[in-house]
């Protein structure tokens, strides 16, 4: 009976979750964001920066992006040594990316939709989803989409599915 049971219990550590699949399920930095996100924005559940890793890179520390991005959260080489971080350190690069994040979390200060407007601020860059902000005269993220499409062109789609990626990610985390 014993030995049913320790299968069994080893069956169950090792068979994915149902409710979590690839990424979601890895906790290979759980550490990482739980400490920087409460470092840098603990108001917010950590989860969110997990889910923003997820959909920038899958956690994945080697993914390298198409215009130079590094590692977990996709760090372009400049902004990472603008933050005082190693890109190429996973903890570092993590710790990076939530840094940035609670920069563009203060520029939003105030925002209706202040999450979602830091994420595609992440994604887009700040001074586009600024001038869409402007051009829509709203900080409300489905309306500032609407602008960004003007701001950005076809890179707008991209944004847009990104924040709702990191939506999804972090409701399959919770």
């Amino acid at each position: 009976m014993t030995r049913k049971l320790s299968l069994f219990c080893l069956v169950c550590l090792l068979w994915p979750l149902p409710w979590l699949s690839g990424a979601q399920a890895n906790p290979r930095y759980d550490l990482a964001f739980k400490h920087w996100g409460e470092f840098y924005l603990p108001w917010q559940d950590w989860r969110w920066w997990k889910a923003q890793g997820i959909a920038e890179s899958g956690l994945n520390q080697a993914a390298l992006g198409s215009e130079g991005e590094i590692g977990v959260m996709q760090l372009l080489p400049r902004t990472a040594e603008l933050l005082r971080v190693d890109p190429f350190d996973a903890e570092s690069n993590i710790q990076g990316g939530i840094k940035y994040d609670r920069q563009l979390w203060d520029r939003w200060a105030g925002a209706t939709d202040h999450r979602e407007l830091m994420f595609a601020s992440y994604n887009a860059g700040p001074a586009n989803v600024q001038r869409a902000s402007k051009i829509e005269g709203s900080t409300v993220w489905w309306i500032v989409a609407r602008g960004l499409t003007v701001v950005t062109g076809a890179h707008a789609e991209d944004t847009i599915a990104y924040v709702d990626g990191i939506n999804q990610n972090y409701s399959e985390l919770r």
